[in-house]
């Protein structure tokens, strides 16, 4: 990580907010509906190229892909590159965790009017019934090709990729497999560390985010 003295060099959390076009992909890619896997390519290249570049030209530092790549949630992405969870419907709204919520309460009428419109990002719940196990080579893989292509030709300090810690990956996960709470976390840590490496060996920095610092 670089230092300056002469002044504060700016960064920012990680996650920006994705494109219209973007948007629409990940919402069929999340409901498992058909789309066009070529045109979601470009799209998401496109995305970061643009994302990168207005950083740079806003004056960011320090700066990320947006977490363009990731679906779900800034934690949930961990099920699409983790192996050892299924994926079951909530039953019941009550049970849903992206249901409730002090926000939910104090702001009752913009989440009624945004459900209606959008929907609920998640109606499963993740349940671990096997070993975990890093299965998100190429995704990551793809999402640090996409980055590096859109660093050229733009000038930043450095670059970073956001990460869940393994504290707050799949954090309302269940567990059916696993002898304890400990061992569960300790086998996410052990196969998020390959995601961690692969961005540093990349040569990228990695932020690490906690439901503590969202």
């Amino acid at each position: 990580m670089k230092r300056s003295h002469s002044r504060i060099l700016t960064t920012h959390v990680g996650s920006l907010i994705r494109p219209p076009a973007l948007q629409d992909f990940l919402r069929a890619k999340q409901a498992g509906k058909p789309y066009d896997k070529p045109a979601y390519d470009k799209c998401l290249t496109d995305s970061v190229a643009s994302i990168v570049r207005e950083q740079a030209q806003t004056g960011i530092d320090v700066v990320s892909d947006g977490e363009f790549g990731k679906s779900i949630s800034w934690s949930q992405y961990a099920l699409e590159r983790l192996s050892g969870f299924e994926r079951r419907p909530i039953k019941h709204d009550a049970a849903n965790p992206f249901k409730r919520g002090a926000d939910r309460e104090r702001f009752a009428e913009f989440y009624a009017e945004l459900d209606a419109r959008e929907g609920v990002a998640t109606t499963t719940e993740a349940i671990c019934v096997g070993p975990i196990k890093y299965t998100g080579q190429a995704e990551l893989q793809r999402d640090i090709d996409n980055f590096k292509a859109a660093l050229n030709g733009v000038t930043v300090t450095e670059a970073f990729l956001p990460v869940a810690a393994p504290a707050s990956v799949i954090p309302d996960r269940k567990n059916e497999f696993y002898k304890s709470e400990d061992e569960l976390q300790a086998a996410i840590a052990e196969a998020m560390r390959t995601e961690y490496k692969m961005i540093v060996d990349a040569g990228f920095l990695v932020r690490s985010t906690t439901r503590a610092t969202r």
